[in-house]
């Protein structure tokens, strides 16, 4: 009997268990700033995730195995193959996330695979991958054989010898009955979910626990979001208000831009700039030195949170106030389609221009689709770029600097007043620069580190060009990044949520009076605040809260897994849906005050309420008043 066909099996599958714990040890390795003390049952239960993983996706080849255990040639020949492309798909993906999880924070779900297939930009930017993660290339091929030599070997334990029908079906029972407890994660009532995780080392730990071929698997094909109901909707309405309209004017000293007829709006999106790199925000020298000057003349948030790590998250949640508070990219997810509130679509109405500039392909991430279903009149991307062909880094597009002073052209032809965005991408991995700006550039501990000074320059160029132009006066920026991305981990800033505290400022010079606003604000809270600060009206949908008035209380939110987290001035509170799952102080050195964290719960509760009803809805738009 341990010769026998059910020993092949078990040994084969056994052989993938092997290789996803060895890959959680290196996605461990390669992330340990992010798990500086995990438990040893975070290892042990991730096997559980493991077994559920490898049940569900390995059908096709048990079915195989089931029909004929002692195949011929060809059919053995056919079995190998189904085995190794399960193989193939599925440590591809747990080998792309040992490094991703540094930009994403959070084991990949379904829609990552819309995200590489959109744009173009995975197959041209598979050469510098490869070239800059060749290790992971080495440690996928390595898994790849090491399967394959344990698939063959194994094979001659169970060589054919004359069974009773008893025997043939006994086993074969007796495989099902396994692989069907390893598919739901064990006895108990309910199949292993992705929350299961938390009980192996706690929220925090979670993407270790989980593997990601599980995660993608569970949320291919699922419903995106479920109705929440915690609480009463006007207990709602009232904790986590998502119908705004300032008829007064904002508070002191913000009330000289209101007073101006119709600014023009201008919002710069950087890409992967986190506030940890700034001297004035972050301390020490710092990298963004024409940013940090600029700071100091505007309206600084210095207590600002992206919704999310990716720039699929931060450009609906920046221009719409729609955060990534659900498994899949608002971009990607079915409510995409639906019509919502953005910036463009409030001002437009108002007898705006509204464009959106990005140097990247057109398509890449779905931007193009969305800036237009967001109400933005243009979108410009590569294809309508008309600088030289050497302008083009060769991997994401139109390097920074040229692009800014393109830029600044094409404002001068927009109709005043003008609403328009520009997303940056010099500062995305692989980081590369000319020759002559990465020796200019030079500097840091980080591969990041020259690109961000080359961009810091290309926006005081930009600067330097529209502060000619007979539209700058009259104009608002708004500055801020899509998300954080490379962060050194060396305690200092222990006191913020590093991985999403970005900068944020409000510029429009001598108009903003120069401050440094210290409550907490976000990403969602941009299009109320910059609506409130020109003086708009009239009413309209966000999520967000102007940071002018106090609407709410100041908390930012962030979701990955299916976990939520809170943020206050100087705690996080980490929610499943159901219950707490962790209650800190930001550098963790406290217990949370039971009140505040009680707080904390109920403001998240109320927000989840709106946002997964609202979209469930369809209600993503201003409502009439009722009188």
């Amino acid at each position: 009997m341990l010769r026998g066909p059910l020993t092949v099996l078990v040994l084969r599958l056994g052989a993938v268990t092997l290789v996803y714990t060895l890959l959680r040890l290196l996605f461990w390795a390669l992330n340990s700033m992010a798990f500086p003390d995990p438990s040893f049952w975070a290892f042990v239960g991730g096997v559980r995730f493991d077994l559920s993983a490898i049940a569900w996706l390995y059908l096709p080849w048990i079915v195989l195995f089931l029909i004929n255990p002692y195949p011929n040639k060809l059919f053995g020949r056919i079995q190998f193959w189904v085995f190794m492309t399960i193989n193939a798909i599925t440590l591809f993906f747990q080998c792309v996330d040992l490094e991703f999880y540094k930009f994403s924070l959070k084991r990949s779900t379904a829609d990552f695979l819309n995200m590489m297939v959109s744009g173009g930009d995975t197959i041209n930017l598979a050469p510098a991958f490869l070239r800059d993660y060749w290790y992971i290339a080495l440690i996928y091929v390595g898994c790849l054989t090491l399967i394959g030599w344990i698939y063959e070997r194994v094979g001659h334990i169970g060589e054919p010898v004359e069974r009773k029908a008893f025997q043939q079906i006994s086993w074969r029972i007796l495989a099902v009955v396994l692989v069907g407890l390893a598919s739901r994660g064990g006895l108990q009532l309910m199949p292993l979910q992705v929350l299961d995780g938390a009980k192996y080392g706690g929220a925090s730990y979670l993407p270790l626990v989980l593997n990601t071929p599980f995660t993608m698997m569970t949320s291919l094909g699922k419903p995106t979001l479920e109705e929440r109901v915690y609480m009463d909707q006007a207990e709602a309405d009232a904790l986590w208000p998502v119908m705004h309209q300032y008829k007064d004017l904002p508070y002191a000293p913000f009330d000289s831009v209101s007073t101006i007829q119709r600014p023009n709006v201008v919002v710069i999106i950087l890409e992967s700039f986190s506030a940890v790199y700034s001297g004035r925000l972050g301390g020490g020298e710092g990298y963004i030195p024409f940013l940090d000057s600029l700071m100091g003349q505007s309206l600084n948030m210095t207590n600002a949170y992206a919704n999310g790590r990716r720039s699929v998250d931060g450009i609906p949640a920046v221009l719409a106030s729609m955060p990534e508070w659900m498994d899949e990219a608002f971009l990607t997810s079915p409510y995409a389609s639906l019509p919502f509130t953005s910036i463009a679509s409030v001002l437009g109405k108002e007898g705006y221009s509204t464009s959106f500039y990005h140097g990247g392909r057109n398509g890449t991430m779905g931007f193009d689709g969305f800036v237009r279903s967001a109400g933005f009149d243009r979108y410009v991307g590569l294809n309508e770029y008309t600088g030289p062909a050497t302008d083009h880094d060769g991997h994401w597009g139109i390097r920074d600097l040229p692009y800014l002073q393109y830029y600044v052209a094409e404002l001068s032809k927009e109709k005043e007043p003008f609403i328009s965005s520009v997303f940056t991408l010099s500062s995305h991995h692989p980081y590369e620069l000319l020759p002559e700006d990465a020796e200019r550039f030079n500097g840091g501990t980080l591969t990041i580190h020259p690109t961000l000074r080359y961009t810091d320059n290309a926006v005081r160029q930009f600067f330097l060009s529209a502060a000619k132009m007979p539209w700058f006066a009259n104009t608002l920026f708004v500055i801020t990044a899509d998300h954080t991305a490379d962060i050194e981990r060396t305690g200092s800033h222990s006191d913020k949520a590093i991985d999403h505290w970005v900068p944020l400022f409000y510029y429009m010079p001598s108009k903003i009076t120069p401050a440094a606003q210290t409550k907490i604000t976000q990403h969602i809270d941009i299009l109320p605040t910059t609506l409130d600060l020109i003086g708009c009206s009239d009413r309209f949908f966000s999520f967000g809260h102007s940071a002018l008035r106090n609407e709410t209380r100041p908390y930012a939110i962030m979701a990955s897994n299916g976990v939520y987290s809170v943020v206050s001035e100087h705690a996080q509170v980490k929610f499943d849906g159901d219950q707490v799952i962790e209650a800190r102080t930001l550098d963790s050195t406290k217990t949370v005050d039971p009140i505040l964290a009680a707080e904390m719960e109920l403001y998240l509760k109320a927000a989840i309420q709106q946002y997964n009803g609202h979209l469930i809805k369809s209600q993503l738009t201003a409502t009439p008043e009722v009188p």
